[in-house]
């Protein structure tokens, strides 16, 4: 899968992860991905592009399942 704006489905689904508890405060989110080294126009572009990629009916749901997987990944990494 190609990145977007070099943020890979992986590391999106990690910063998702790191961001559950403030998915509504765009702010928090934009900090957040700042903290790990993303630009703000990075970032947005990166949520959009992964967002439609992950809704898209035609993709039959092979990125949103990449994206979960990685996100569990992420969530279970942080909960040890």
């Amino acid at each position: 899968m190609e990145h977007i704006r070099g943020i890979s489905i992986k590391k999106y689904a990690e910063l998702c992860a790191d961001m559950d508890d403030v998915l509504n405060d765009r702010q928090a989110c934009i900090k957040i991905a700042a903290e790990n080294g993303i630009k703000r126009s990075d970032w947005e572009a990166a949520h959009s592009g992964w967002q439609e990629r992950i809704t898209d009916p035609s993709d039959m749901g092979r990125t949103a399942s990449v994206f979960v997987a990685h996100w569990k990944d992420a969530k279970n990494n942080r909960n040890k």
